[in-house]
């Protein structure tokens, strides 16, 4: 299994779009919408692959900090959770972000991914709140 950075508007770049839609959005009956990947060609992306499949995937966006940046939509396919590959991908892309001078990083956590995230060593910050219709918390890590 490796983990690299998925490069915008490639196949990998789709099938990350896809991967998303499906874990993120279809279980919600809902889409991946075109205000869900609006700016993405100036993000990050990232995704951990076995034999070319993609299993995971993230997205970093720049926040007015240059050292911080905000995950977004991040995916396991199903046959992969529980697995410890979204661990590796986070670690993995934690490692990338700091190479470019990241220092801080936040995310909106899903209430069911809160104990995942903690045991990663983020830390809850602020209140929860409703993001696409369920329960969120603000999370970050100093990396």
């Amino acid at each position: 299994m490796i983990t690299k950075e998925i490069k915008y508007n490639t196949v990998e770049y789709t099938n990350s779009l896809i991967l998303r839609s499906d874990i993120l959005r279809v279980p919600l009956g809902k889409k991946l919408s075109t205000s869900d990947t609006l700016g993405e060609d100036r993000q990050l992306h990232f995704g951990c692959f076995s034999d070319h499949e993609l299993n995971a995937c993230v997205v970093a966006k720049s926040t007015n900090n240059k050292a911080r940046v905000k995950l977004r939509q991040m995916a396991v396919a199903t046959s992969f959770q529980g697995k410890g590959v979204g661990k590796r991908l986070v670690l993995d892309f934690e490692v990338f972000l700091k190479a470019l001078g990241v220092s801080e990083i936040e995310l909106s956590a899903r209430a069911t991914a809160i104990l995942f995230y903690k045991k990663l060593g983020y830390e809850v910050v602020g209140d929860p709140y409703l993001e696409q219709g369920i329960e969120h918390i603000k999370m970050q890590k100093i990396i």
